[in-house]
């Protein structure tokens, strides 16, 4: 996972370098709060494993776009 940098235009002394958190990982792939917060046995998972998880999926917006198209093609052929 790489860094977020934040720098005002104007302040570039005053930025900083932080990591996303799991939350706002799975916010930016378009799934549901605590979506990878538990595995199937109701355990809670780690933080590493969470964003493992989350680093080989697919953003769900960009899945439903892709679905969208297929089902128009299949439905409206030329």
């Amino acid at each position: 996972m790489a860094p977020f940098a934040f720098w005002y235009e104007d302040d570039p002394a005053g930025g900083f370098v932080r990591f996303p958190t799991e939350l706002e990982c799975e916010h930016l792939m378009g799934l549901p709060e605590g979506w990878t917060k538990y595995g199937a046995d109701g355990e809670e998972i780690r933080a590493a494993s969470r964003y493992k998880a989350l680093g080989n999926a697919i953003a769900l917006p960009c899945a439903e776009y892709i679905m969208a198209g297929i089902k128009e093609v299949l439905h409206d052929p030329v």
